[in-house]
């Protein structure tokens, strides 16, 4: 609601109604047109819509030649990977996992860039305008290495177009498909607003769709038909898409969460695995890799470096736990949030160590802080500095800083406002701690270990929460001599 001179005139609103939901007249179309190719043609046979029933199908990447070379090669990074195998692709849907901090807009970048370079149109998509224009500034950001020079269009409103020089902006999808006429473009960027339109039918080589593990099943497919290959680059173990409603079995998922079915990695000969963290320290990747990747992520040797100097003591680095004993908390814990705010004016007198050796004092900016409900970020920001990064996980999903602290807020799974799955979730685990660079500081009521559980799947949520613990240190960072800044928390008192 927006307040301004007429609101006296007209008195203030009595009611809020929601907003119709967004038309989707094209990407139903489409849906039925795949649909009606399939029950004249069946759904495996050669001809149009290959790269969208191979991904129903869970079929592998399917390749111009018959060779029996692996997807990735003993001596290849798995980015070098991922561009080789795209390139080669023939009608088929490749799968690329990407873990936290591994480089999944990096690699799909290159991949784009490999492809023009090959004289290939691009299409890049994702569920949302932020991130189609982070990744067109990162093609921009690594052109010049990979010796090309794209032309790329996004079809958004102005404020949303990527910050980049050179991206023109399509107002309409006409626009684009002018462009395309005049082969004045390489790689498009948009919604399935744009790619779902039947003008674009077939005008792509690829299509690049990035957060694929956010982007449900449906809008994929129904994207799908404006380009010969499909790649998708996300990571199920991350947060998921949002769903609102009721589905058909299997449906309800994400494009790269039915690729992998009950797997929690891609397979090798299925898709490629980013394996190399260039965010975490290696004590916090060991606990995300274990936990919630097979084992099959590595830090590059960099981040060993990376660490928390204090005034006096070691540098700190890897996991750590700060219990706070409180009881009847459910949304928001004032106790928690005075705790968190004595760790961050802990903190505030150390010093960053960055992967390349280089030392400068931790600001409040290093520091991210985590709850899982908004009424415990509000709790949190009126105990902490006004220029600290507060937010739930979802918020922070893609962003990184030296120090991530965890407040889950609930006293015990009596007091859960909503259902076990959403506070225990492993997704929203693996965000909160892979934000690190070098420490992981979960502040928790001891409680929440103790809990029954009623199936498999919630047992394998709280083993989770209680590997992290046994895994962790408790922190003992003594309060800096000199006092920082003095935090007031509402009710609270000062510390």
């Amino acid at each position: 609601l927006v307040r301004g001179d007429r609101v006296a005139q007209r008195g203030h609103p009595r009611y809020l109604i929601p907003g119709k939901p967004l038309p989707t007249k094209e990407q139903v179309a489409s849906l039925l047109a795949l649909g009606e190719w399939v029950a004249v043609h069946g759904v495996d046979a050669a001809g149009d819509h290959r790269a969208a029933r191979d991904l129903l199908l869970r079929v592998p990447p399917r390749f111009s030649s018959s060779s029996a070379r692996p997807l990735r090669d003993l001596t290849e990074t798995a980015e070098a990977a991922a561009v080789r195998v795209a390139g080669e692709l023939d009608g088929g849907c490749l799968p690329i996992q990407g873990p936290p901090g591994s480089g999944k807009t990096y690699t799909a970048a290159r991949i784009a860039l490999d492809l023009v370079k090959r004289g290939r149109r691009v299409a890049v998509t994702a569920t949302s305008h932020k991130v189609i224009s982070k990744l067109l500034e990162t093609v921009a950001d690594a052109a010049d290495d990979a010796g090309c020079s794209p032309r790329m269009v996004q079809k958004c409103d102005e404020k949303e177009l990527c910050a980049a020089d050179g991206v023109q902006r399509a107002e309409r999808n006409d626009d684009v498909v002018t462009a395309l006429e005049q082969d004045s473009v390489d790689i498009a960027g948009g919604t399935a607003w744009l790619f779902a339109d039947d003008k674009l039918s077939g005008c792509f080589d690829t299509l690049i769709v990035d957060e694929a593990g956010q982007m449900s099943l449906a809008d994929v497919v129904a994207v799908s038909r404006c380009a010969r290959n499909i790649v998708l680059v996300g990571d199920p173990r991350q947060l998921a898409q949002v769903v609102q409603g009721t589905h058909p079995d299997g449906a309800g998922v994400s494009a790269l969460q039915h690729l992998l079915g009950d797997g929690i990695t891609v397979p090798g000969d299925r898709g490629i695995f980013l394996d190399r963290t260039w965010r975490m320290a290696p004590e916090v990747c060991s606990f995300v890799s274990q936990t919630f990747y097979e084992g099959r992520l590595e830090p590059v040797a960099e981040c060993a470096r990376q660490a928390i100097v204090p005034a006096s003591g070691e540098a700190l680095t890897g996991l750590r736990t700060a219990e706070v004993q409180h009881e009847g908390d459910r949304t928001f814990s004032p106790a928690e949030a005075e705790r968190v705010a004595l760790i961050v004016e802990q903190l505030l007198a150390s010093t960053w160590r960055h992967r390349d050796g280089s030392l400068r004092p931790l600001t409040i900016h290093d520091i991210l802080v985590v709850a899982p409900y908004n009424a415990h970020v509000a709790a949190l920001i009126g105990a902490l500095p006004p220029d600290a990064r507060v937010g739930t996980v979802d918020k922070f999903q893609g962003q990184e800083a030296a120090v991530s602290i965890f407040s889950m807020a609930t006293s015990s799974t009596e007091d859960l406002p909503r259902n076990l799955e959403f506070l225990y979730s492993m997704n929203r685990l693996n965000v909160a701690v892979s934000r690190a660079r070098c420490l992981s500081i979960l502040v928790y009521s001891p409680a929440l270990l103790h809990t029954r559980c009623h199936t498999p799947e919630q047992m394998r949520l709280v083993n989770a929460l209680c590997r992290y613990v046994e895994a962790a240190a408790a922190w003992t960072l003594e309060r800096p001599s000199v006092q920082v800044e003095q935090l007031a928390l509402p009710g609270a008192g000062v510390l």
